[in-house]
């Protein structure tokens, strides 16, 4: 049996009495573990082979239910995995003597598997100590990460357009779209047109917009987004719809500085409605049902659960998606058996299966004017083509404790992050890492008798 063992915060406490298989954890002088939690834990790891694991902490009799691991959101909050139980081999592996403040930039730049268990593991009266500034600005220069993207990187910004207007007697939305980025250095437009364009073609007549014809037929998104990928040719491209526009400037930039990790494949953006209430902070899976959380929130609000900082999530929207071309271009593009729903999420989860993690950045802002070029409407057959390909997984992200008021004439409403009223069962305690796990068809599970 794994045993935990608690030394002090950045003392040389890893003795020859303590096993490799064993769990180290620094406390700070005023905290203490959950009896409940810390027995947990240990028998959770015990039989799992991640190298460090952390749980929820109460502060202040407060309890504060964690994401999983989330290397883009420790560089905004290094202490949304403090504190961490790592196993006594990999510290001496990495020449470690012990645990400071530092040891979770250590774990995500040696590739460490952290497993995170949704359940108090310790109480800390006071909350937890800040970290230095400077241990994420070395950890940033370790990784080569930069403040901002390269100024001279190019963009190519893929627009399906239906070319209808704003309400109240807007301007035609593609028009008002392109006036927010413009100008914007390194920016092409692509956009999309077929049939379904209805405004003068003349409010494209721009010398950064290229119009891309797509083949007569239904409008379908996905094939629209596939046919601007194979025009374009900078290093990265953004999905736009053309009903959204630029709210903070500099936003692509903003997002663009998370694809200089090579670990992030794609990048999404804070959308608000145009009364200035969130529309779009990232997706969460439920129950096989891709959510937005915070629907209808005042931006301010969301910030205790996390909604102001750039994080690792499941899924971005479509509407406003940056990624690298080659990147998808290595997944297939969007996949066109979804012409109008989940074709964003199916690719969030693609990417993250075979390049790297989906990063939402709040400082990165869009309004949306939301389904202004089509009904709110999901085909049954896309949502039963979903749940074939992705009804069995599970959104590591999104805490379990979460309330599920199961609200079916309000669906976002399932999403948002409301306090539970009873603890977990304990079908519900177990490790979650952000793997996304294919489904194994129950032809290739060997039988009972076999």
């Amino acid at each position: 049996m794994v045993a935990l063992r608690t030394i002090p915060l950045g003392s040389p406490s890893l003795t020859n009495s303590i096993r490799d298989d064993d769990l180290v954890i620094a406390l700070d002088p005023d905290a203490a573990l959950d009896s409940a939690g810390a027995t947990a834990l240990v028998e959770a790891a015990t039989d799992h082979p991640a190298d460090a694991f952390f749980g929820d902490i109460v502060v202040a009799g407060g309890r504060l239910r964690r994401p999983a691991w989330s290397p883009t959101r420790l560089q905004s909050d290094p202490v949304t995995a403090s504190p961490i139980a790592v196993r006594a081999g990999w510290l001496r592996a990495h020449d470690l003597t012990g645990i400071d403040s530092a040891v979770v930039f250590r774990l995500v730049e040696h590739g460490a598997r952290v497993a995170h268990l949704p359940t108090v593991l310790s109480h800390h009266p006071r909350g937890l100590a800040p970290a230095d500034p400077g241990e994420v600005a070395a950890h940033r220069k370790r990784l080569g990460l930069t403040v901002e993207s390269d100024a001279d990187a190019s963009v190519d910004v893929i627009v399906p357009s239906a070319g209808r207007s704003l309400p109240d007697g807007g301007p035609v939305a593609v028009a008002a779209m392109l006036e927010s980025l413009a100008p914007a250095q390194g920016v092409r437009f692509l956009v999309v047109v077929g049939e379904e364009f209805v405004a003068d073609r003349s409010v494209l007549d721009r010398a950064d917009v290229t119009v891309v014809e797509r083949p007569a037929g239904p409008f379908n998104f996905s094939s629209a987004i596939n046919i601007g990928l194979q025009r374009a040719t900078a290093d990265l491209v953004l999905l736009l719809n053309d009903d959204t526009e630029q709210l903070a400037a500099g936003s692509i930039a903003t997002m663009a500085a998370h694809l200089t990790d090579p670990g992030v494949a794609a990048v999404g953006a804070l959308l608000t409605y145009p009364d200035g209430t969130v529309q779009h902070d990232g997706i969460v899976i439920d129950d096989a049902r891709p959510l937005h959380p915070f629907v209808g929130w005042d931006i301010a609000d969301t910030e205790p659960h996390g909604g102001l900082i750039a994080r690792e999530v499941i899924a971005v929207t479509g509407a406003c998606l940056l990624a690298r071309r080659r990147d998808l271009l290595a997944v297939g593009g969007l996949s066109t058996g979804f012409p109008l729903s989940f074709n964003d999420v199916d690719l969030c989860v693609r990417l993250q299966r075979s390049v790297g993690r989906v990063v939402i950045e709040p400082a990165a802002r869009f309004v949306h004017h939301e389904t202004l070029s089509r009904e709110p409407v999901i085909a049954p057959e896309e949502w039963d083509r979903w749940i074939d390909r992705w009804g069995e997984i599970e959104d590591p992200w999104y805490h379990p404790g979460f309330g599920r008021p199961d609200d079916s004439h309000h669906l976002h409403r399932n999403a948002d992050h409301l306090e539970p009223d009873d603890e977990l069962p304990a079908a519900a305690l177990r490790l979650r890492e952000p793997l996304l796990r294919s489904r194994v068809h129950r032809a290739r599970v060997p039988s009972a008798s076999a």
